[in-house]
């Protein structure tokens, strides 16, 4: 793959990647990139095999230590000799100006005015919207994309990371993303579910409590709080999910009083 990108896309991907990975990114920086991995697919190719190369390299270095002593068993050493080749893939990454350093969560916080809506681009390939008076935290580690709603309501296109997953919290409750589009609408301690494309799992946390586990797959949509499932999901037409990003506003068998 290296052989197809350019040293200076590698560079500049490197240094996009030791800048948001390191714990010191500003919001602003956050936009940068996604525009600059907008500009052109050798961005991206380049951006995820640094990524990519980095996850692998300190995987490896995460092998468990040999006794003092003692022969390492076949097993061991076959992935003595994998953590070899992976710190060699390593060394690709720091050639072109990637240094090694302890992983730093990457945390951002945006909020829209009553009335605003917003977009955010993140560098996953994933986009929030948020409707007006809406408050979100983002936190991206090594493993793990968070979203936080603390109140409001956002649209999210999930951006494909299968090293890492993604999740929303809100309202007490976790939703896990599968590949997906989808709407949530945090009414006081009641939390709406809408989804557009693909597939959500909603859990309870702790997740180990599996009572309330639902999920719902495109054209479905469910009412929660954080001690139980309200509704049953219910069908809804999948085109009519988050179209308030456009200006339009969907009712579904509600009175109008006038």
């Amino acid at each position: 793959m290296t052989s197809e990108l350019s040293p200076q896309v590698l560079r500049a991907a490197s240094d996009w990647f030791a800048r948001l990975d390191g714990g010191e990114a500003t919001a602003e920086d956050h936009l940068r990139l996604a525009d600059w991995l907008a500009q052109h697919p050798e961005n991206r190719r380049a951006y995820d095999f640094v990524s990519d190369t980095w996850r692998i390299a300190t995987d490896a270095y995460a092998l468990p230590a040999t006794p003092a002593k003692t022969a390492p068993r076949p097993a061991i050493r076959r992935r003595l000799a994998w953590g070899g080749a992976l710190a060699l893939a390593a060394a690709v990454v720091a050639a072109v100006g990637l240094g090694l350093r302890a992983q730093q969560p990457w945390v951002a916080q945006y909020r829209t005015a009553i009335g605003e809506i917003r977009t955010v681009p993140l560098s996953d390939g994933t986009t929030l919207t948020l409707n007006g008076a809406t408050a979100v935290t983002v936190k991206f580690t090594h493993g793990l994309r968070e979203v936080e709603l603390s109140g409001g309501e956002v649209f999210v296109t999930v951006g494909r990371d299968p090293a890492r997953p993604f999740e929303l919290h809100a309202g007490g409750r976790v939703i896990k993303d599968v590949g997906t589009a989808f709407d949530v609408d945090m009414k006081g301690q009641d939390v709406d579910v809408s989804v557009g494309e693909g597939t959500v799992m909603i859990s309870a946390r702790p997740e180990a409590q599996a009572a309330g586990r639902v999920v719902l797959n495109k054209g479905q949509t469910v009412t929660y709080a954080a001690d139980r499932i309200l509704s049953a999901p219910r069908a809804i037409a999948s085109q009519q999910v988050g179209t308030w990003r456009v200006g339009i506003l969907s009712y579904d068998q509600m009175p109008l009083e006038w």
